[in-house]
């Protein structure tokens, strides 16, 4: 069983240990009460018994949704966009990586993205940062055109300061080359 389903069960649990410590009980005072006062505190009940089980169901339609960011999250673990040699247009291949990360801010509106440009070590570092800028403006503008709002996302280009792979070879330029998503 998962971490997230054993936390989902648990909030369950207190809910009801919850709802069964808020039910009221009788006193002595109450056992005069006429008929009528009974009825209505019958109805009063059933009131605060529907509105408990409304609360319920809010909880759980958050636990729900708090795992649907939670799923979507955890598939976005890795996905980034690379470029070709000295091209800041995204390619049509990374078109999916654009939409998950896009749906996924659709369902968290807290979420903050920030798309980081890279490029390899070839070009001079001023080349290197505009490219980068170039790079995460692209993959910026593809969000918004999936209807992501701009204020919610920041560029960043670390030209080629941060390489994923440490080599020199086509390979290791052709997977630095690429757009980062830090949330």
């Amino acid at each position: 069983m998962s971490l997230e389903r054993l936390k989902q069960l648990f909030m369950v649990g207190a809910l009801g240990v919850a709802l069964v410590g808020c039910s009221s009980t009788p006193t002595d005072e109450s056992a005069g009460v006429s008929t009528s006062d009974s009825v209505s505190q019958t109805s009063t009940g059933a009131g605060e018994t529907a509105s408990l089980a409304g609360q319920a169901e809010d909880q759980a339609a958050v636990n729900e949704k708090a795992q649907q960011i939670a799923d979507a999250f955890a598939a976005l673990h890795g996905k980034r966009v690379h470029f070709d040699f000295d091209r800041s247009e995204v390619k049509s291949e990374f078109h999916d990586v654009i939409k998950l990360h896009a749906d996924y801010l659709s369902i968290n509106p807290d979420a903050k993205l920030t798309v980081e440009g890279h490029c390899d070590e070839r070009g001079s570092r001023e080349y290197n940062l505009a490219l980068g800028e170039r790079r995460a403006n692209a993959i910026k503008n593809a969000l918004i055109a999936e209807g992501v709002e701009p204020a919610r996302i920041d560029v960043i280009s670390f030209g080629e300061d941060r390489p994923l792979v440490e080599a020199s070879n086509t390979e290791a330029w052709a997977q630095n080359r690429r757009g980062e998503f830090v949330y």
